[in-house]
């Protein structure tokens, strides 16, 4: 590979042009050590004026900033960018777009380290945008895969955010929360599980009292693996597979605001395909309701 100057990588990662820059992504890689202090310095800057960023939608530097220090697993990153996804008003989002549903719980386990405060602190939050606080309680969950914490202290520490103070009832948190418990085999907390189902704090509609049940019935092994197999098809292992799909970089593709990244939300995604389930079974049911009144008038 032809060398590429540490100037002029940064220079091309930093505009949004529709291309993925694969060339000087692999530069970055092949100069890992050199870069790191550049990468950090780029979140330095997105942290001290993040309008700078949010103002400039072709600013690009910061997304590949972010990314790249989460697959260099930098330690020395992690509190920025716990801090960056701490601010207010918005600014995560308008910065990050999807990248705070797709990406975030894994940079954030990769930077910590194995040190889970920061996250723990971003989980307890309030103020905090839902999604940056229901990604770091993901990173929370797959942290008990990388044995940093055990399954039953992640449990423990969930379980009492299930009260009516902890978040707006029109966040969904509870929801995305309860969808992260099932998978840990939340066996110490099912009371509290049942009553926030009573409290309708957890939407039927996005996950089922049954989908605990099963979690159960299951235990703790298969529980785990396949929290396992969630957090393996999250990693990231393969840089470019896992960013040079992204729908602003396809080929005859509509360029697009680079905080826009990615095409879907995996929460809404689910909810819908629960809401489809809900609707057909409905239609059924319906279905079934007139062939039995047809039935009783003969």
């Amino acid at each position: 590979m032809e060398y590429i100057p540490i100037s002029e990588i940064l220079a091309e990662l930093r505009i949004f042009d529709g291309k993925y820059k694969k060339e000087h992504v692999d530069a970055a890689i092949a100069q890992k050590d050199k870069i790191i202090p550049h990468l950090i310095q780029i979140l330095e800057n997105v942290l001290s004026n993040p309008g700078e960023y949010t103002r400039d939608e072709n600013r690009h530097d910061h997304i590949y900033a972010f990314m790249l220090l989460g697959f260099f697993k930098e330690t020395a990153a992690h509190n920025l960018i716990a801090d960056i996804f701490s601010l207010k008003e918005g600014i995560p989002e308008t910065l990050y777009g999807d990248l705070i549903r797709e990406d975030l719980e894994i940079v954030l386990l990769n930077t910590c380290g194995g040190s889970l405060d920061r996250i723990k602190s971003m989980i307890l939050d309030k103020e905090l945008d839902v999604y940056c606080r229901i990604s770091a309680c993901r990173a929370f969950a797959y942290a008990v895969v990388l044995a940093y914490v055990s399954r039953q202290e992640v449990v423990e520490f969930f379980g009492p955010l299930f009260t009516v103070t902890e978040a707006d009832k029109t966040s969904g948190f509870w929801d995305f929360l309860a969808a992260t418990l099932a998978d840990l085999y939340p066996v110490e907390i099912m009371d509290v599980i049942t009553n926030a189902y009573e409290s309708g704090l957890i939407s039927s509609g996005f996950v089922a009292y049954k989908d605990f049940e099963q979690s159960l019935e299951m235990g703790e092994e298969k529980c785990l693996d396949h929290l396992r197999r969630n957090y393996e098809s999250q990693r990231l292992d393969d840089f470019h597979k896992s960013i040079s799909w992204w729908a602003c970089f396809r080929k005859n593709s509509t360029k697009s605001s680079p905080a826009a990244i990615q095409s879907s939300d995996p929460f809404q995604m689910k909810k819908q395909k629960k809401s489809q389930k809900q609707k057909k079974a409905a239609r059924q049911k319906r279905r079934q309701t007139k062939k039995s009144r047809k039935k009783n008038r003969r």
